[in-house]
Parts: C-alpha cells; sequence; structure tokens
C-alpha cells in the first residue's frame, strides 16, 4: 500500500466517525448512509455530499476490488488533490468556518437625521451600493434600490434636493428581507443558505452581532459580493 493511499484511507475512516457523530447514528451502518441523514442538520456535509460520495466509490474500488488477478495491490492510488479534498471537508466538519473570522468589518452607521449629501459622498467614496442608518436603536439598511426609488419619485425637471434627511429616503423602502441578521456563531456555509436566491431573494446584506439581533454592535457583514470569496475558504483556495 502506497503512503498516499494509506494516508486516504484513515482519512476515510475519520470522515465516517465524522458523518456517524453528526447523523447520531451506529458507524456501522456505512458513510453514505449517515451522510443522508446528517445532510439535513448539519449544512457542511450537505455542501460536501457530492464529493463524500465520490471518494466514498473510490474507497470501496480500493477496499473490495481486489482480487486473485492482483494479488494484494490496489486498483487505483488517490490523487493526492482528492486527499487535501478530504482533509479540508474534515476540516470543516471538525472546525466550521465562522463568518466573523474573514469578514469582521467596522460598518459606518448614519442617523435618521443625517443628510442624504453625506450618506451620496461616502457611498460615492466607497463605492458602496448600500449603508446603514440606525433607527431607534435597530440598524437598518439603505440601498441602492431605496435611493433609486426616492429619486425617481422625486425628481423634477432633472433635479433633485438632496439635503433632506435620510429618514424621507428610508420611507422608500419597498422589498421585505433586504437586511437579515445572524449570531456570532455563523458559519460561512449558514451564510451561503442565507443567500439563498429562492428563500431570500432580496438579501442585500447579513450581518454579525453577538447573539443575532438589531439592537447589537456588527462584528461582520457578508453581501453578495463576498460570495466568491467565501466559496474560495470553503473550498481551500483562498489566498493567504
Amino acid at each position: 500500500m502506497s503512503e498516499q493511499t494509506q494516508i486516504f484511507l484513515a482519512r476515510f475512516a475519520q470522515l465516517e466517525k465524522l458523518a456517524a457523530r453528526e447523523a447520531q447514528q451506529e458507524e456501522s451502518r456505512g458513510l453514505m448512509a449517515n451522510v443522508r441523514v446528517a445532510k439535513e442538520r448539519n449544512a457542511i456535509i450537505r455542501r460536501n455530499a457530492s464529493d463524500i460520495e465520490l471518494v466514498a466509490k473510490l474507497r470501496n474500488v480500493l477496499v473490495h476490488e481486489r482480487g486473485a488477478r492482483f494479488g494484494p495491490r490496489y486498483l487505483a492510488e488517490p490523487l493526492p488533490e482528492l486527499v487535501v479534498q478530504l482533509d479540508n471537508i474534515i476540516q470543516q466538519i471538525e472546525k466550521p468556518a465562522l463568518v466573523v473570522q474573514h469578514f469582521q468589518v467596522q460598518i459606518r452607521e448614519f442617523d435618521p437625521d443625517d443628510s442624504m449629501v453625506e450618506v451620496l459622498h461616502f457611498l460615492a467614496s466607497q463605492d458602496f451600493s448600500q449603508t446603514f442608518v440606525r433607527v431607534d436603536g435597530a440598524l437598518r439598511i439603505l440601498t441602492a434600490n431605496t435611493i433609486q426609488r426616492w429619486l425617481g419619485r422625486n425628481a423634477t425637471d432633472e433635479l433633485i434636493e438632496c439635503t433632506v434627511p435620510v429618514s424621507q429616503v428610508m420611507a422608500y423602502q419597498e422589498l421585505p428581507g433586504e437586511l437579515r441578521f445572524a449570531s456570532r456563531q455563523t458559519t460561512l456555509v449558514s451564510a451561503l443558505d442565507a443567500f439563498d436566491g429562492e428563500k431570500h431573494p432580496h438579501l442585500a446584506a447579513l450581518v454579525v452581532t453577538e447573539h443575532g439581533r438589531e439592537n447589537e454592535k456588527p462584528l461582520a457583514l457578508l453581501t453578495p459580493s463576498d460570495l466568491g470569496r467565501v466559496s474560495q475558504i470553503l473550498e481551500g483556495k483562498a489566498p493567504c
């Protein structure tokens, strides 16, 4: 047995134990049987289910498809990239990556009485499409869509009065679910689920706070533009 095959089989055995733990079932039921149960409650296993099935098929070839013609030799050897991928899945299950670990940010908050001139200058300087407003202690989002509706309904002769307070523009919010909150323990995989287009079609930002409450201080921020980097982190491909 090559060292590469030995490492692969050891990692596979480790994955079997983790899947049984997450499924709360006996390991003897088999990896894929436990994966089918575990993926309903574990987003990381659900996301990696097809890759887990692939390594399970390879393991079965290695262990069960040897015969008299080949003696003790294995019919195949796992690619190094596949072993790395298996390692990555195990690491994700054992210690899931959290949003707050990778997307900490200082969020600029405006008051309802602030002038829209200040808001527009801020958005332009940072090349942002949304910002945040603290209303009666609760964090709210002000998106480009809301600003566009305000502009469209108040422009006269191609002119618009921009010195109005932020509160007037916030009144033009129409899309529900543009802002969601999550706790410090939110994983990157769960965050990807939050941006599911069918479940939350209008989500513009996911804000992480200590307990996922709108009146708490933001700790991290995730927007649709960050999802590519989230995928890279989960696949172990993010640049150092």
